[in-house]
């Protein structure tokens, strides 16, 4: 699982932190860092981030069945997201999320989106010679697969007990304030 550095000192809120490998801007002081990216980025260069974390994950030894992107305010328990694996390791699907197609090939929406490793294997030989095709990072991700064929998207049902942005409950309110640097 990655996501990307959130400069909160409450960060295990967001996301899944104890099964996430944190990839973080070169500078970050933030502690929880898991890997340091060679370079700074900005909410509109999060493509590049995406190309240099994927890099990373290319070079690692050690392989996974699947590698979960989610965002740094996506607010959801792991047992949601073991149903989701679950439910995806019984499919022939390649790619799990909210599926678009408005480029001329597929890619995964928002804010968690599931690959397996066949599709990192795919991807690793594209990015020495891959240029952002989009400031989104989702976009560029779709770029690299560059597929039309659905067989290999399926969508995720969004689980109903997760959180974008903020949660609210009759006792708790967080509110997750973006801090877009372009």
């Amino acid at each position: 699982m990655f996501r990307g550095d959130i400069s909160s000192p409450l960060y295990d809120l967001f996301a899944l932190h104890k099964r996430a490998t944190r990839y973080c801007d070169n500078d970050t002081t933030v502690d929880g860092c898991d890997v340091k990216l060679p370079n700074n980025y900005k909410w509109g260069s999060l493509s590049d981030k995406l190309l240099d974390a994927l890099d990373v994950m290319c070079r690692e030894p050690e392989k996974t069945d699947f590698y979960v992107k989610i965002d740094d305010d996506l607010i959801m328990s792991e047992s949601k997201l073991d149903e989701i694996l679950k439910a995806m390791a019984t499919t022939d699907c390649q790619v799990a999320g909210d599926i678009a197609l408005d480029f001329g090939f597929y890619w995964p929406v928002g804010q968690l989106y599931i690959f397996r490793r066949a599709i990192l294997e795919k991807i690793c030989p594209l990015l020495r010679i891959t240029t952002v095709f989009h400031s989104s990072e989702d976009i560029t991700f779709g770029s690299l697969l560059n597929s039309t064929d659905k067989s290999m998207f399926c969508s995720v049902v969004t689980p109903t007990k997760y959180w974008h942005k903020d949660y609210n409950d009759h006792r708790v309110q967080i509110k997750y304030f973006p801090q877009h640097n372009y």
